[in-house]
């Protein structure tokens, strides 16, 4: 059978600056019995947890909280306690490693199996449970995506799983929850999102549909993240005068993972699928972003796609970001170790240009990497 080129959606998407009213509305419409949070661990400690609780009318099972980069076992954890209490449906609140773990919590709760005996899997014989994703970065954009990441040190790679049916059902897109986000957040989160929108644009499995979403958030995100990140400085994203600002490119984030879900990714995603590199996901995928785009170059053609390339560097001086390993954060251990996690790698197998281990090898060693 031919596998045609698909685009979808799955996840209903409510965007807007007080937007986060509507989440009793849509716990309700589930008629969920026993509901529980996951939510990155840092949210409770500024407040941000609070200010989504407040919007949830019914009793809450339990509160897990998650630090970054979670693991296999994590998961179990979690997953365990709350099928124990009966839970039917997650509300996950935070980034990446939040949304990861609620995803596969959900997963789970509906599917007596372990987290490993899903790798390579797309689909599992019962629908997950019911998830709200409530983002608090403007990165990952794992509210709309069926993917979730986790990190365990001793595997080659991450444990990439990419289940049908544990998209979220819904994602709630309220920008006043990124107001107290550092600087650093803003930095890589936004660095992660560009570099799915310009990953989209370079890879096999694109199409008319991905690209059109791709261009209006790889442009957004480009135009959008200075102003956000000097909002940190000026207080202007405290105060809530940068809300439109950061309502734009909270949207645009959200945006390039529609499109890289569909289209899948390339060569810097799969050169950042290692959990031996101990460095933000964002900073990872960002400092290769030009690297790989020189690499990929000649096999590209798309005008629109080239002129968005071009305006890395002139972004990268004006946020103060530096497209290199930092002196000491990586050893020649770590260069082999992200050349060997993307052997078989589908990233690396949908990138527009083939490449050899060499290939790999000599674009990490120009990011700085040791030989």
């Amino acid at each position: 059978m031919v596998a045609f080129p698909t685009f979808a959606v799955h996840t209903k998407v409510i965007t807007g600056i007080g937007s986060l009213s509507s989440l009793g509305a849509e716990i309700a419409a589930f008629e969920s019995r026993q509901l529980v949070i996951v939510a990155d661990r840092g949210l409770a400690d500024i407040g941000a947890l609070d200010q989504v609780l407040a919007h949830i009318p019914e009793p809450i099972a339990a509160t897990y909280l998650v630090d970054p980069d979670p693991g296999i076992a994590d998961v179990e954890k979690t997953a365990s306690a709350a099928r124990s209490l009966g839970a039917d449906m997650v509300v996950v609140v935070g980034g990446g490693s939040a949304l990861a773990v609620g995803k596969a919590t959900a997963i789970l709760l509906r599917n007596d199996v372990s987290v490993l005996s899903l790798e390579g899997k797309g689909s599992v014989p019962n629908r997950p449970a019911p998830t709200i994703a409530i983002p608090t970065t403007a990165g990952s954009g794992s509210e709309v995506s069926r993917v979730l990441v986790l990190h365990d040190e001793g595997r080659p790679n991450d444990l990439s799983l990419r289940i049908e049916g544990s998209q979220p059902r819904v994602a709630i897109l309220d920008a006043t929850l990124l107001r107290g986000a550092p600087r650093g957040v803003f930095l890589y989160a936004g660095l992660d999102a560009i570099s799915h929108a310009i990953e989209s644009l370079w890879v096999k499995r694109a199409t008319f549909f991905s690209r059109a979403v791709a261009y209006e958030a790889g442009q957004t995100l480009v135009d959008t993240l200075p102003r956000a990140i000097d909002g940190v400085t000026t207080g202007a994203n405290q105060s809530g005068d940068n809300d439109a600002v950061l309502s734009i490119l909270l949207e645009a984030a959200t945006a390039a993972n529609i499109a890289c879900g569909n289209s899948g990714m390339g060569l810097s995603h799969a050169l950042a699928a290692t959990p031996s590199v101990h460095l933000p996901h964002g900073q990872r995928t960002g400092l290769m972003l030009p690297y790989v785009a020189a690499f990929n170059a000649p096999a590209m053609d798309d005008a629109r796609a080239l002129d968005l390339i071009a305006q890395l560097q002139p972004l990268y001086d004006l946020v103060g970001f530096e497209p290199r390993f930092p002196a000491g954060s990586i050893g020649a251990a770590e260069t082999a170790s992200m050349v060997e996690a993307t052997v078989n790698h589908p990233f690396r197998v949908n990138n527009v240009r083939s490449s050899t281990d060499d290939d790999l090898r000599s674009l990490l060693i120009q990011a700085g990497a040791p030989a």
